[in-house]
């Protein structure tokens, strides 16, 4: 089993109703996810989550949309050295829309990353995952780290 922990910046890609509103969201924001896995062998890997993909606003008023999910992943990963492993994700999410309204709903991720393996236990993790959420989406660039129990 392993747990972690990462952050990464990421844009929200939300489709809105009104061009004007489109024209003044900051779709830029920081996210903050938590993670739990365990291998199944030495390619599969199935891993639950927590992410937060922040908090966007819009210029020159004071309404935000933040959003955040939780769900399941399988992970499908090789060894390119020793010490370095891609691997790639997909998986299925429930999530949370909170502005002037709420929303929620299920949809699909999907990502890909590396490791890198410090000690035995502890790697470094990178990735860049896409989470859809509805008619929208958030690309997100993160890096954390990761602990083997």
């Amino acid at each position: 089993m392993y747990v972690g922990i990462s952050v990464g910046k990421a844009k929200q890609n939300l489709s809105f109703t009104s061009a004007a509103a489109a024209a003044i969201h900051d779709p830029d924001v920081t996210t903050m996810s938590l993670f739990v896995g365990m291998d199944l062998n030495e390619t599969f890997a199935i891993e639950g989550f927590y992410a937060n993909h922040g908090k966007s606003t819009f210029r020159g008023i004071t309404d935000t949309v933040k959003l955040s999910t939780m769900g399941i992943a399988a992970k499908a990963g090789t060894d390119l050295t020793d010490d370095f492993r891609a691997f790639v994700k997909v998986g299925y999410h429930s999530w949370k829309s909170e502005s002037d309204t709420k929303d929620d709903s299920t949809d699909v991720l999907y990502g890909i990353g590396v490791e890198y393996k410090l000690t035995e236990t502890i790697a470094v993790v990178t990735g860049y995952d896409r989470v859809t959420y509805g008619t929208s989406n958030v690309t997100d660039m993160s890096i954390g780290i990761k602990y083997r129990l």
